[in-house]
């Protein structure tokens, strides 16, 4: 009595505690952490302006105008080749000394917010040509504890994949492709922003650890050579005789002691995270290739040893078909997915026994008229309602 009370309980609760994953960890960590960094750190800069002014100039030993302190903003400031308690600052003369123009202050929040784009761009390319294959396949079966017709959407994922053998090579080459987006991604990001600092970026973490370590009090901090907190700007108005007067300007860029901070932490991710990409693209490519891997993953999935049937299922499996096969079972508890391990098997002989139509004879221009009638079991194994050109086949309209 009590055990059918609880489990009346639970069946009214329907406890969902997982969401499908298609995609690696690795992934995640590109479109979701590295992305919000982006942004978050997008955000500090643009609310650090809107509380302080982005740039105050001194002119003459007093505040500058408005004016001054605007055109100093959007022409760029610069630092001189000086050292010492100049350090960058003292009167220009273009002949002895070496100008260096900083521009990409004012580009930094919108420059973050385009770096978040381009690390979420894989991640929704993916999306796009995925289009929710597994979570429609899955019909919630992973999101709840208590399914009552567990076997019969376990039946239906195993009669898709029949349905479906051979053809589903564009589902692995789009999840593989955007894989290597990834790395793409962060190494073209590196480069980008090497060019966006002129070059001082692709050393910049090791100048500055350098520098932490050494005792030398009198060599320039990489922080203030990337990103000065004081540097001069050059004005130009018509004197009163009506020649052009130089206005020379000190000015202080409070938002520089946020940006040294932001651009050490995203050289120091940047690096770790190609490495990690890396080593993800060559695992792919080493599970992918390797039939003893999938062999040992797959028995790990399931927790027991697969049988010598299923062994010569994975054999026979396309590429395509084991990567949705295994995108679906890491979303299924080990019982669920052991289940359809055993449906696949079976269909994986009657595809190949010698009574079944072979592969190379399948008709990929069938029309309705050569189809035939099937009713939708579940309204979420529905996913686009039209016939996809490229495997020439109604998307999961099972029988039952």
């Amino acid at each position: 009595m009590v055990i059918q009370v609880v489990g009346a309980l639970a069946a009214v609760a329907k406890v969902h505690y997982s969401r499908t994953l298609v995609d690696s960890l690795t992934a995640r960590l590109h479109y979701q952490w590295t992305a919000t960094f982006c942004l978050a750190a997008g955000t500090l800069v643009i609310a650090k302006d809107l509380i302080g002014n982005a740039i105050q100039c001194l002119t003459n030993g007093s505040d500058s105008p408005k004016h001054i302190n605007t055109y100093c903003w959007i022409s760029s400031t610069f630092t001189i080749n000086t050292t010492g308690h100049l350090n960058g600052l003292g009167n220009y003369n273009e002949d002895i000394h070496e100008k260096t123009v900083h521009t990409y202050y004012q580009w930094v929040p919108v420059v973050l917010a385009i770096q978040a784009a381009l690390f979420y761009l894989p991640h929704y390319l993916w999306k796009s040509m995925e289009g929710k294959r597994v979570d429609h396949l899955l019909q919630e079966v992973n999101k709840s504890f208590f399914d009552d017709k567990a076997e019969q959407k376990i039946k239906n994922m195993t009669d898709y994949l029949r349905e479906s053998w051979g053809l589903n090579v564009k589902y692995f080459l789009g999840h593989f492709i955007c894989e290597c987006l990834y790395l793409v991604n962060v190494v073209m990001q590196m480069i980008l922003m090497n060019s966006f600092f002129n070059g001082a970026f692709r050393d910049y973490g090791i100048k500055v650890f350098s520098e932490l370590s050494s005792d030398d009090e009198k060599k320039v901090s990489p922080f203030t050579e990337v990103f000065p907190r004081t540097a001069k700007c050059t004005f130009y108005k018509y004197g009163m005789s009506g020649t052009i007067v130089p206005i020379d300007s000190l000015c202080i860029l409070p938002h520089n002691i946020l940006n040294e901070k932001i651009y050490l932490a995203m050289w120091i991710w940047f690096i770790i995270l190609t490495i990690i990409t890396s080593l993800q693209l060559i695992w792919h490519l080493v599970f992918y290739s390797s039939m003893s891997l999938k062999k040992k993953l797959v028995a790990r999935r399931i927790r027991c040893a697969l049988p010598a049937r299923m062994e010569q299922a994975l054999r026979t499996m396309h590429l395509g078909d084991f990567c949705l096969l295994y995108n679906i079972g890491v979303n299924l508890k080990a019982s669920h997915f052991k289940k359809m391990m055993e449906g696949v098997t079976r269909a994986s002989e009657e595809v190949y026994s010698p009574n079944a139509p072979s592969y190379g004879t399948y008709n990929s221009l069938m029309n309705d008229d050569t189809i035939p009638r099937k009713r939708h079991v579940y309204p979420t194994l529905t996913l686009r309602g039209v016939r996809d050109p490229q495997i020439g086949l109604y998307y999961i309209c099972l029988t039952v």
